[in-house]
């Protein structure tokens, strides 16, 4: 009876999400929800452009075309190519992730866009889908992401942005595809039964880690099309022997998730990041601006910086550099980005090479940095961080970041945010008009047909 008992809580927990999803529309969301989603959707595409430039993303490309999967669905960021709706997916998937520059809900460290945006993008070109069901459709995911990732006590084993993001996704393309609530809860259960993605790819830096999200996306298009020719999923996948909260994320609230969603809706919550790095770097990153902005010294200047971080972000990021790392690797290396920061004054996304890790500039500098346990005792935080960084003369400069540049509370200006958008467009698509699409993403609610985003990044 015990067992019948919480088969019925467990099955309870179910319907409240799916009945939040299947219950939304645009006209219930707040201005700033739909704001955001504007300004996401924007940067998640653009970041999808320079990932092209990523060789991984070629080789994801020629693996997609060998399959033998013909079709009409346009490729973020790729004139000319077309693929079938689950490659194009995928491959959209790849090229969001590859640079480390896609926006994430900060509070719950889940990167909850590149999985549906890179779904969205290859279903747009097969339906006529309007901006507001857009908007609606990523509103949802980012909460439903947001949920699967937001609550756990212990430190990530599994790949987020993959695990959680496949979720989010899957109830976008639900809500596109027009689901009633049992076609969306089967929906729900087939991508859970097809979740993966672990945190061994991004500890190696291997191509695997934005693969995984290529994988998530075609995964949402997959578990949609089941449901739609009559397969069936698992159901209790939330609180049941083997659901989410027991084989993926543990120790988390998840009736107060639930209670959570929608308040407020996590898009508004949602961070960009300035620099093509991990998000765990960027603290570090903006404390480097704001020393460069305050202060003045020369590299040479530098005798050693002393960098106090919370103990993820030593997990995620407190990875020793060498000559031979990979270009993922490299991106989440904090002793390699913050000198190539403190050198350079910027991170171009192409400076990820092996001309840079064996630069003897940055190799030295990054010997410099030491990078200490805070002693702050939660295992998903990113910040606080702080930092000390003392010169030959024996001054010490001090800096301090809660709130990352790009976060809600420190955010990117609109002339930073579309700055970001037309560099974008400058690596992977330099002969496109960045205006053009900034514009047509300012109007996304207004549009009728969003096959007209594929258009400014993809060509005609």
């Amino acid at each position: 009876m015990d067992e019948l008992n919480n088969r019925v809580q467990h099955l309870e927990l179910v319907e409240q999400l799916v009945d939040f999803v299947v219950n939304q529309d645009f006209d219930s969301l707040p201005a700033a929800a739909v704001e955001a989603a504007e300004i996401f959707l924007m940067d998640t595409i653009a970041v999808g452009i320079a990932g092209t430039t990523y060789d991984a993303t070629d080789k994801a490309l020629k693996a997609a075309q060998s399959w033998g999967e013909n079709g009409n669905v346009r490729v973020v960021g790729r004139p000319e190519i077309k693929l079938s709706r689950t490659s194009a997916a995928f491959v959209n998937g790849i090229q969001t992730h590859a640079l480390e520059w896609d926006g994430l809900h900060e509070p719950s460290v889940v990167i909850a866009l590149c999985a549906p945006v890179s779904a969205m993008m290859a279903e747009i070109d097969t339906q006529k889908i309007s901006g507001k069901a857009l908007i609606t459709a990523l509103v949802i995911a980012v909460e439903v992401a947001v949920f699967f990732g937001g609550d756990s006590t212990a430190s990530p084993r599994f790949f987020r942005p993959s695990a959680a993001g496949v979720m989010g996704a899957t109830m976008a393309m639900a809500h596109l595809r027009k689901f009633d609530k049992n076609q969306t809860m089967h929906a729900l259960g087939l991508a859970y039964s097809q979740t993966s993605g672990t945190m061994q790819a991004h500890w190696e830096g291997s191509m695997a880690l934005p693969m995984q999200i290529g994988v998530a996306a075609r995964t949402a298009h997959m578990s949609v099309d089941m449901v739609a020719a009559g397969m069936t999923g698992p159901v209790d996948i939330i609180g049941g022997r083997f659901g989410y909260f027991q084989l993926f994320e543990t120790g988390g609230d998840v009736q107060s998730l639930l209670n959570a969603l929608g308040k407020p809706y996590k898009m508004t919550e949602m961070a960009h990041k300035p620099y093509p790095a991990g998000r765990a770097t960027q603290a570090t990153l903006t404390m480097i601006r704001d020393i460069q902005q305050e202060h003045s010294f020369s590299v040479a200047d530098i005798k050693q910086i002393d960098i106090y971080i919370p103990p993820l972000v030593l997990l995620l990021v407190g990875r020793p550099p060498n000559a031979d790392m990979t270009p993922s690797y490299a991106r989440l290396c904090l002793r390699f980005v913050a000198p190539l920061l403190l050198i350079d004054g910027d991170i171009d996304p192409r400076r990820y090479s092996a001309e840079a890790f064996t630069d003897e500039a940055i190799v030295e500098l990054g010997k410099k940095i030491n990078l200490l346990h805070d002693g702050n005792p939660d295992k998903n935080a990113l910040g606080p961080q702080r930092m000390e960084l003392l010169l030959t003369n024996g001054t010490v400069l001090h800096a301090s970041c809660t709130d990352p540049l790009g976060s809600p509370e420190n955010p990117l200006s609109k002339v930073q945010r579309e700055d970001k958008v037309k560099r974008c467009f400058s690596l992977g698509l330099p002969n496109m008009d960045a205006d053009s699409y900034i514009q047509t993403c300012q109007q996304l609610a207004n549009l009728n047909d969003c096959s007209v985003l594929l258009d400014h990044v993809s060509g005609l």
